[in-house]
This record gives structure tokens, C-alpha cells and sequence, in this order.
């Protein structure tokens, strides 16, 4: 296990492929037209019927035609095809290039990320797994492949109730993962790690927007500090009167999401219903979010202290809000024996209290056996004047605060130089010097502290010097609501098309004021804001996940063709692939055309399904390239089909939320015209039927 330090942010982007880039470019574009046409459909046919509760759920359904929109969809198919690219020359970009293709890159080799500083850690594939087992096997016990089943039948019989069946997906066995916690003094002898568990039930989703609820509820009620960021904090120690007569104590919840039991939450959830009535139905959704299973070389895995598979997992959609509900039922158990002086963020708590050390000793004693008596262990620090808080110093005795970092943890941020959109590498310095500011109680301070940020800025190549700024507080102006269309075009330094105004003009020429959707559709309400294409954190990710899944593959030993006669084969000996795009190329004495489509099985079960559709006329009109053999066969003319492999890429799944195969099929069609010319539909606005059998609406009640 080799330590290695990139030297700078793993948020920095590389220069994508150009392939890459429009495939992106693409997705984004589909998004924003399938937005815009049901956006059109319920403006043109408004009707009374309310409005159901989605819950930020979408649509799986393809959107109608809308004629209006018919010339600007061809403008946007009409940007995609007229991309035109640059060669751009950078040092830090050639610099990315090279650590992506020799230190991420390496073939059998993973990079495994630190728990708390910016390391990576070189591990082969056996090493990395006898890890994770062994953390997996400390927690977790083996489950059966029905209780995936029971599962998710219990959600879908909660979507059906909620009419979200045809939305909701089944639960996604996501691979379990670790980081290594390096920052301990015992790592170089006994390397220990952080199991990630990132398999979550998207009726979490709902259960998420009925905690946030609930805790508003309590806290508007009760005025306890539950603080939500470092500003609530700030704002707190501000208020202490007498700070030099009072004393800190820290405490911090031992592992406070999986220590988190059915039995708290029920008792935070009575003391919730004291301020916001919880129905049963409600009650349910809620826990039902919190049973969870792990995942681990495919195979599902429960944990051993929890019955009915509850876990509050780290990462899952209400964790967090699962977490500031205990929080508050603790807190008010806290506040109502020592008043307002205490305050709690997620799992990190701080007091102040007036008292000798043997009285603030006392108070520790009786804050440990409260959280004991909720099974939840904590560790106290009493008897503190300077804490050390999120991201901030705490001094009583002056009465200031600074910012703080970790010893060791140096901070990193975008290089200058990155991919990133202009916009966003403009505001970082600011950004930077602005949070700084916040979190210094005056210039002295700020200071004292900078000299590591300006250090940092200055190493990503920012020419800007920090500074103490107070910000004045601003009221809000009232602003008109509207209701805005984004479009996210991906962004690149190698695109030499100005997007954004191809994109204005295109709003300016299709949607005119004679128009009738000119009044939804106009520059006020059509707007465009760049996106980014996958960081060097996301490349590591997918490196990491092709390594595991190629030493996990079952499919060494499948053959490639099982015809009869190897040399009748219609993809020369590779008829069992599976998930490709391939081209059908129909040559006759006169013509030549070609057809380009996809399969999610393998190709010998769609090449069956085609010479179906070419011996049997019902079948003429079922693609294209039907179509255009029965022509051929009408005339008496005779055809030639070859068929080849043009790319393979994975179809859709519920764990990557997106379909690479889809994606290259439109891709092809629409850049790549002359391998298309049978193609009549771009299909850009095509749903992917492949997501389908994911969703809730199929799991038998």
C-alpha cells in the first residue's frame, strides 16, 4: 500500500475527449427539451384538476409532440451537429492528462482515498477486498435475496398509496465502499477504515421533505439550538454574556448515524408529534426509509445489532434529517435541565456554563448518562476557555473567534487552469476571502490565520490577495418569481462554439411574440447556466469501480458465438455480445444505405428479431431498416446486409441513473449522419425504455 498526494484538488476537471463532450452535451440538451415540452403540454391544455404531491419525483413518460416547439428542437438537433472544437494548449491541463493516464489509470491497481486529508492510497484488487470484508463481516451478517423483495414490495405499496409507483425506482444495490482513516497514529501498523454504505431507498426522498418538516416545527416552537451551519454557531457565542466567567465542554457522539436505534427515533417521533402532527402513514414512510441493506461483492447484507434491518446510513436521503431529529428531542432533554447555553450540530455539541471545575465536572457526569440512557456514547472535553468548533476557534476569554484547520489538512482548491466555467473561477478567491471574513471576529485575527488560504490560493494560480472585509448586512429585495427553464450546456475550454449565444438566438428566432408560447417561452424565462464535466475525483471513482467489477466478472468463460456454422455468423464470431450499438450497412446493385440501432441483450436475439421483421410483412413498418429491405424486396432487387459493432457501453441502471447506451445511439445518429442515413428520427427526445423495469409499479404486492 503505496501513499500517494496528487498536490492539488481532486475537483480540478481535465479537457474531456470530444466524444465525451457531446455525449454530454447531448444529455443535457434532452433534459432541457423534455422540460420544455411538458412544460408546453399542461400551458396549452390547462385544466382544473389539482396538482398531486410529486415529492421532486419526474415523469418517466415521454413527453407529447408540441408543433410550436417542432422548428426550435431542430435548431438545438442543429447546434449538437455544428459543434466545432479547438486545440487548446496548457500546462496544468497536460499536467492532469498525464497523473489520469500513469498514476490513476493503472491497469489492476486502485486508488483508495484517505478518510480526512487529501491522500491516496495505491492497493491491488485482492488487498482492497480481503479490507472490505473484513469491515463488512465485523457489522453486517449475510442476508437472503428475498428480503431485497420484501423491500421493495413495502415501498412500492407506499408509492402506490402516494401514486408514485411509475416514478419510484427499486431499491439500487449499490457496492459498498471504505476510505482509510490515515490520520490515525496507529495506521502504518494496523490500517483501519471508514465503511461507506451508499444503498438507499428512494422513498428516503420523501421521508426527507416530512423530517425537514418536523424539525422545523420543533425548533420554531422550542428555540432550541440546533444549529444548522458555522454562522448559527457564531451567532450563539456572540450572544454569552460574561464570557470570561464561563467554561466550554465539547462534546462529540460516538458514531452517532449507527448508533441511531428504531427505538430512539420512535421516541424522538413522540416527542416531535408535541409540535406537528405525525400521521401513521407518515410514521411509516419514515421508517421505512431507515430499512436499509449493504451491499458487497452483489450479495445483500443486514446488520447484526439491528432488527428489521434498520440502519441510519451515512449519505442516505434523510440521514442528515434523521439525525437533527434525534438531535432535537435530545437537545430539548438538554435544555429544559441547563437552559439555552447548549447547542448541537448533527453529531458535534459545545456548552458554556458559569461554575468551578468540580461543578462543570459534574455537569459532564450527568451529560454522559443522559446520552447513555439513549444508547448513545459520547466524548467530553469539560473545563475548556478555546474550542475548537467546525471550522472555527472559540475563545472565551477574549471574546473572538478564527478559523481553523485541522493539523496536517491543507487546504486545496480549483487550479486556475481548471475546466471549470469562467464564472465559477472568478468567484472562488472571493468566495474564499468572503467565509474568511465571516469567520473572523476582527483583522487581527483574519490576519493570523490567512497566511495558509493565501498559500493555497497562490499554489492554484490566483493572483489575489486576502483581505478583511466585513460584509454589511443586506436586506433582501422583493423580486418578482418566475418561473425559470435552465438549460445546462456542459462546459469545455476545447469548444470553440459560443453555445450560450446560439442558444439566445435560437429563444429570439422560434419564439417571437406571434408565437403562442412566446409568453413561457422567452429570454426571462429560458435561461442558461454552463455545467461541468466529471472531475478527477469522478475519474478515480470510475476507475476504481471498472477494477472491482473486472476482478468480480463471472463472464470469462462465455463464448462469443454459439452458431452452428462459425462462418454464417452475422458479427463475425461475436454474436453473444451484449449492449452495443451496431450498424446495419443494406448494399444492392444501385444503393447503399445505413442503419444504426442498439441492444440491451445480446446481439444474436435482436438480429433474430430483425430477419423476423424482413420475412414476415406484418412486420415491415417495426424500424427502418424493415422498411427499407420490404422496398427493396418489392422491386425485386437484390441486398447484401453487413452488420458490425460501433460501440459498447453499459444500458441503464438504477445506480448510475443514466443510460451510456441510449447516449451513443443518439450520439451516432445525430454526429455521425453518413453511418445513419435510414435513420429518420434523431431520437433525441426519446424515453429510455431500458429504466422501466426498475421501477416500483413492476414489483409484484
Amino acid at each position: 500500500m503505496e501513499k500517494i498526494n496528487l498536490g492539488y484538488s481532486t475537483k480540478n476537471i481535465p479537457l474531456p475527449t470530444r466524444n465525451e463532450y457531446m455525449k454530454r452535451f447531448i444529455e443535457k440538451t434532452e433534459q432541457f427539451l423534455r422540460r420544455l415540452r411538458w412544460k408546453a403540454y399542461h400551458f396549452l391544455n390547462q385544466s382544473d384538476t389539482a396538482e398531486k404531491e410529486t415529492y421532486g419525483f419526474k415523469s418517466r413518460n415521454s413527453p407529447p409532440q408540441i408543433n410550436d416547439l417542432i422548428p426550435f428542437e431542430e435548431g438545438m438537433a442543429k447546434l449538437i451537429q455544428n459543434i466545432k472544437f479547438k486545440d487548446t494548449k496548457c500546462s496544468f491541463q497536460s499536467q492532469l492528462n498525464n497523473d489520469i493516464k500513469n498514476k490513476i489509470k493503472k491497469p489492476n491497481t486502485l486508488l483508495v482515498p484517505a478518510d480526512k486529508t487529501t491522500n491516496f492510497y495505491e492497493m491491488n484488487p485482492n488487498s482492497y477486498n480481503k479490507l472490505i470484508t473484513e469491515n463488512v463481516t465485523k457489522t453486517y451478517k449475510k442476508a437472503s435475496d428475498e428480503l431485497v423483495g420484501r423491500l421493495d414490495a413495502q415501498s412500492a405499496r407506499i408509492a402506490e398509496r402516494l401514486n408514485l409507483d411509475d416514478r419510484i425506482e427499486k431499491l439500487a444495490k449499490k457496492e459498498a465502499f471504505i476510505t482509510l482513516k490515515d490520520h490515525k497514529p496507529t495506521f502504518s501498523d494496523h490500517p483501519t477504515c471508514r465503511l461507506i454504505n451508499p444503498t438507499k431507498s428512494e422513498i428516503g426522498v420523501i421521508s426527507k421533505q416530512i423530517l425537514d418538516e418536523i424539525n422545523t416545527s420543533i425548533i420554531d416552537s422550542t428555540r432550541i439550538n440546533q444549529w444548522k451551519n458555522t454562522s448559527s454557531v457564531l451567532k450563539w457565542f456572540n450572544s454569552l454574556e460574561n464570557k470570561e466567567r464561563l467554561s466550554f465542554i465539547c462534546f462529540d457522539v460516538c458514531e452517532f448515524y449507527p448508533s441511531i436505534t428504531e427505538k430512539l427515533l420512535s421516541k424522538a417521533l413522540d416527542f416531535a408529534s408535541k409540535y406537528r402532527k405525525i400521521s401513521d402513514h407518515e410514521r411509516d414512510i419514515i421508517l421505512l426509509a431507515k430499512r436499509s441493506l449493504l451491499f458487497n461483492d452483489d450479495c445483500p447484507w443486514e446488520k447484526k445489532s439491528a432488527s428489521n434491518q434498520f440502519d441510519v446510513t451515512m449519505g442516505s436521503f434523510d440521514g442528515a434529517e434523521t439525525c437533527e431529529l434525534v438531535g432535537c428531542y435530545i437537545l430539548s432533554l438538554l435544555t429544559e435541565k441547563y437552559g439555552r447555553n447548549i447547542g448541537l450540530y448533527r453529531d458535534d455539541g459545545l456548552a458554556a456554563f458559569n461554575g468551578n471545575p468540580h461543578e462543570i465536572e459534574k455537569i459532564k457526569k450527568e451529560l454522559c448518562k443522559i446520552f447513555r440512557d439513549n444508547d448513545l456514547k459520547i466524548t467530553v472535553e469539560a473545563n475548556k476557555t478555546k474550542v475548537n468548533f467546525l471550522d472555527v476557534t472559540l475563545d472565551l476569554r477574549s471574546g473572538k473567534f478564527w478559523p481553523y484547520t485541522k493539523e496536517g489538512n491543507i487546504p486545496l482548491y480549483v487550479h486556475r487552469k481548471s475546466n471549470h466555467p469562467p464564472s465559477i473561477l472568478k468567484n472562488i478567491p472571493e468566495s474564499i476571502n468572503k467565509r474568511l471574513s465571516e469567520i473572523s471576529s476582527d483583522k487581527e485575527c483574519f490576519d493570523s490565520a490567512k497566511q495558509v488560504y493565501q498559500e493555497a490560493l497562490d499554489k492554484s494560480g490566483y493572483r489575489y490577495d486576502l483581505s478583511y472585509k466585513v460584509t454589511p448586512s443586506q436586506t433582501r429585495r422583493r423580486t418578482r418569481q418566475r418561473n425559470i427553464i435552465w438549460y445546462n450546456p456542459p462546459y469545455s475550454r476545447n469548444v470553440e462554439t459560443n453555445v450560450g449565444k446560439c442558444f439566445l438566438s435560437l429563444i429570439d428566432q422560434h419564439f417571437p411574440k406571434s408565437n403562442p408560447l412566446h409568453k413561457i417561452f422567452n429570454r426571462n424565462t429560458l435561461k442558461l447556466s454552463y455545467s461541468c464535466m466529471n472531475n478527477v475525483k469522478s475519474i478515480i471513482s470510475s476507475h476504481n469501480k471498472s477494477v472491482i467489477s473486472k476482478s468480480t466478472s463471472s463472464d470469462k468463460d462465455k463464448k462469443n458465438c454459439n452458431c452452428r456454422k462459425p462462418e454464417t455468423c452475422p458479427m463475425d464470431g461475436n454474436c453473444n455480445v451484449e449492449s452495443i450499438i451496431y450498424q446495419a450497412e443494406v448494399t444492392s446493385q444501385t444503393t447503399k444505405e445505413t442503419y444504426i440501432g442498439l441492444c440491451d441483450t445480446s446481439f444474436k436475439l435482436r438480429y433474430r428479431n430483425h430477419t423476423s421483421s424482413f420475412r414476415n410483412e406484418r412486420y415491415r413498418n417495426a424500424t427502418e431498416l424493415s422498411k427499407h429491405v420490404w422496398n427493396l424486396k418489392d422491386r425485386n432487387i437484390q441486398y447484401n446486409i453487413k452488420w458490425r459493432k460501433i460501440k459498447q457501453a453499459r444500458s441503464y441502471s438504477n445506480v448510475t441513473k443514466k443510460c451510456n447506451l441510449c447516449l451513443w445511439e443518439k450520439y451516432f445518429i445525430l454526429c455521425k449522419p453518413e453511418m445513419s442515413s435510414l435513420n429518420n428520427r434523431n431520437e433525441l427526445i426519446s424515453c429510455c425504455r431500458h429504466s422501466r423495469k426498475f421501477l416500483l409499479k413492476n414489483v409484484i404486492t
